[in-house]
């Protein structure tokens, strides 16, 4: 079965808002393997929306999470500028037959959310 999820990204220079739809692995370890995927194709913050798009051609783009009636988890990566730009992740999971969302992790550092789920990274 597949594990639908919606990836919100914020605070981008070139989308201050953008929704993306994945109609499979969309679990933390799923997530985290994506993540990790996309910073190893471009590790600057800062152009970590570019890398993720790259990275996942399969992305549905979404006007709005609600599009996505079926994703069972949702994530919210915000790019947090300054002298040194950091991305943070957040994380909630849909049980199932319940229409609303309950935190599963975060806000945390990518990072540690890709150490947290996906411990030796995309090659280990």
């Amino acid at each position: 079965m597949a594990t639908r999820a919606v990836y919100t990204f914020t605070g981008f220079p070139e989308a201050p808002v953008h929704h993306l739809y994945l109609h499979h692995d969309g679990y933390p370890t799923g997530a985290a393997w994506r993540f990790a995927t996309a910073l190893r194709e471009q590790p600057a913050a800062t152009e970590f929306l570019a890398a993720f798009l790259s990275s996942q051609p399969g992305a549905e783009a979404l006007a709005a999470p609600e599009e996505a009636a079926d994703a069972d988890y949702r994530y919210l990566v915000e790019l947090r500028t300054g002298v040194d730009p950091q991305l943070s992740v957040q994380g909630w999971r849909r049980l199932p037959g319940i229409t609303t969302w309950h935190p599963r992790c975060g806000p945390m550092a990518l990072a540690l959310f890709i150490e947290r789920f996906l411990p030796g990274g995309v090659d280990g």
